[in-house]
């Protein structure tokens, strides 16, 4: 009898651990499932890149300014998502607004001295400069300038960088006669997915 009752015990405890071992190994699957379906859209700007656009007369020529910054885009991605996702989860990346500001403008110095005004990035990831301008701009004292994107632009592989180079600059139509203290602001979107 003794052994019986022995037999049934072992027998329901190997059936117990067989279930919780089915059950832990079905809830692992399904982690892994759910965080595949994470994703997140994170906003992140480049922070304000000051470049120094100088002063001329020559308004045939390209002048610009160039300026740099880094940022660990990895870190901005993981506070985002509880350090859930990083940088090796970027699934896209799309400029949402560029955003250029005079800081030193004056009614004889400011962006309508420009007949057409461009900015871009680069970055370590990818050397080659996206650009964004403006062909005609305006004939209008200003001292902001905000660049017309392209929505559909993917600039996934820039923003896997850590080192970013920024340019900002156009052709005149009237002459500039003191250094221009031009601040660059890119905002991007940046979609990210376990």
């Amino acid at each position: 009898m003794y052994k019986l009752h022995y037999m049934k015990k072992l027998t329901l405890f190997t059936v117990l651990a067989f279930a919780v071992t089915v059950a832990t190994v079905a809830t692992l699957q399904s982690c892994s499932k759910v965080a595949k379906l994470l994703q997140y859209n994170i906003a992140l700007q480049s922070g304000s890149v000051l470049v120094v656009i100088p002063p001329t007369s020559d308004t045939s020529a390209t002048i610009a300014g160039t300026g740099t910054n880094s940022i660990n885009v990895d870190s901005v991605i993981k506070a985002g998502t509880g350090n859930a996702l990083g940088v090796s989860n970027i699934t896209s990346v799309k400029i949402t607004s560029v955003t250029l500001n005079l800081q030193n403008g004056t009614t004889a110095n400011n962006f309508a001295n420009f007949k057409s005004c461009y900015a871009q990035v680069s970055s370590n990831s990818n050397t080659t400069p996206y650009a964004i301008n403006i062909a005609n701009n305006p004939d209008q004292t200003s001292n902001t300038l905000t660049l017309p994107v392209d929505p559909n632009a993917e600039l996934k592989g820039y923003l896997t960088g850590t080192q970013f180079n920024y340019a900002a600059g156009g052709i005149l139509r009237r002459a500039t006669t003191d250094t221009l203290k031009c601040v660059i602001s890119f905002q991007f979107n940046v979609h990210v997915q376990g």
